[in-house]
């Protein structure tokens, strides 16, 4: 095992990185390090390094209770929640060009950007970083993760996907009912939203928000809100409703989901805006799973980037994130020739898509990319993570960010570590310094890193918290 890689991976696919320590310590050869115990927490250090250190509970001060929910899950390797702040320490050209992209959607109109880097080094992370920046500019943000049963090519299936996981400004939990609930029947803005339907959309849409806003019964509530978010409703069910609220008998053409989402995508697009708020960003995730797709679907994955690059999808001020794996330029767009193939296929079944795919494919080759964090970013990140430990455990490590890169250096060496293991072993090594009241010595041996604490270190640790 070289320095600075993971030992493995877990179930989900992320890095299964090992500390080992001394019997007696918490630490077996091999096992992971978690979260530091409350007997191991509750040992004060030496060396005026202040107060015993120990784990909040739920009445610890909220900004302890953020800290502490930020170093866990940097430390098992996982994203933090959407409602909380995600660390941005180094990634200044990263929030410099989001912030221009939601300014360009909020003065011009929908437009697209896309992220490369590494597995494993901050896409999911910089999506987050986006979430929240969007969020403080008012905006409505949607993330999906694209999977084999969440194609890209299949805007229908990806559609509920990114509704479930939706948040307005402020939300606590997901979900466009916000959106439609507060339309008072009769009121100018239900009218606008309904004339908006009638005019520009298919019109089982408008039957629907006709059937929410103006219709009397109250079981009919849900399954139309569901509609909405899920595009699951048949048009059978549509005039049942209808004949049960308004008496009369509804005529609507055939729908398709596959063809008519695009104006699910419209109306979401229009209720934010007559909200109030400043636009919609939609988030995708793990973009590069276009290349298990076959030819003709990834030919039509390419195409929906590319709509949703220059018209938004027929939204008026949506901004979609694309994050990219870097191996996807390489493997997929060159090798598979996708950048002049899958145009060409395209071609002579639907030549307007044909002009949306190499349109896609050419906003993904002007990704972003996530470069490598320098000297100066580490340092940055490392005081970060160095207040947000101390914060979170109640204590202080007396270190300064450069002693405390110089350690996490000498755990992984290779220039090429990947960042979230980089986070993940200077986490550990933090805690191991909080508990043992001592600077750890980390060193590789027999393919995991073992922690050889003298025992007089313990016996020094058992004395002071007597004290």
């Amino acid at each position: 095992m070289s320095g600075g890689e993971p030992q493995g991976t877990d179930a989900c696919g992320r890095d299964a990185w090992s500390v080992a320590g001394p019997e007696g310590t918490g630490g077996g050869s091999g096992a992971e390090m978690g979260a530091p115990s409350s007997a191991a927490a509750g040992v004060a250090g030496d060396g005026g390094r202040g107060p015993a250190a120990r784990p909040g509970g739920d009445g610890q001060p909220p900004a302890a209770a953020a800290a502490r929910r930020l170093i866990e899950h940097l430390r098992s390797g996982v994203p933090l929640p959407p409602n909380e702040p995600p660390l941005t320490a180094g990634r200044a050209r990263l929030l410099a060009r989001a912030g221009d992209l939601l300014d360009t959607v909020a003065a011009k109109g929908s437009r697209a950007l896309a992220l490369q880097a590494n597995y494993g080094d901050g896409k999911t992370h910089a999506l987050r970083t986006i979430w929240h920046l969007a969020a403080e500019r008012n905006f409505v943000v949607s993330n999906v993760v694209l999977t084999r049963d969440t194609p890209l090519d299949r805007m229908d299936r990806v559609y509920p996907k990114l509704i479930a996981d939706t948040y307005l400004p402020g939300a606590a939990q997901p979900g466009i009912e916000r959106l439609v609930q507060g339309l008072s029947p009769g009121s100018a803005v239900a009218l606008r939203v309904l004339r908006f339907a009638e005019d520009n959309l298919h019109p089982k849409l408008h039957a629907v928000l006709r059937n929410l806003i103006d219709g009397g019964s109250t079981e009919a509530v849900e399954p139309l809100l569901r509609d909405l978010a899920q595009l699951d409703m048949g048009l059978a069910e549509v005039k049942r409703i209808h004949r049960g609220n308004f008496g009369g008998t509804l005529k609507l053409e055939r729908f398709s989901p596959q063809r008519d989402v695009r104006d699910y995508f419209r109306l979401v697009d229009f209720l934010v805006s007559t909200a109030g708020y400043t636009g919609w960003v939609v988030l995708f995730d793990e973009a590069e799973l276009i290349g298990r797709l076959g030819r003709g679907g990834r030919a039509r994955s390419y195409a929906n980037i590319g709509r949703l690059a220059t018209e938004g999808m027929g939204c008026a001020h949506l901004a979609a994130v694309f994050a990219v794996a870097s191996n996807f330029y390489d493997t997929v767009l060159a090798r598979r020739h996708d950048a002049t193939a899958s145009a060409a296929w395209l071609e002579t079944r639907d030549p307007e898509g044909a002009e949306f795919c190499r349109l896609g494919i050419a906003a993904l080759q002007e990704a972003m990319l996530l470069e490598p964090l320098t000297s100066g970013n580490w340092l940055q990140m490392m005081q970060a993570l160095l207040d947000a430990h101390e914060t979170a455990y109640h204590w202080s490590s007396g270190l300064t960010a450069p002693a405390f890169w110089q350690e996490v250096q000498k755990l992984s060496p290779e220039t090429d570590t990947k960042l979230r293991t980089r986070l993940r072993v200077a986490i550990q090594w933090l805690d191991l310094l909080m508990q043992h009241g001592h600077a750890p010595q980390v060193r590789l041996h027999s393919g995991a890193y073992e922690v050889p604490l003298q025992e007089t270190w313990a016996d020094e640790a058992a004395a002071a918290q007597q004290q």
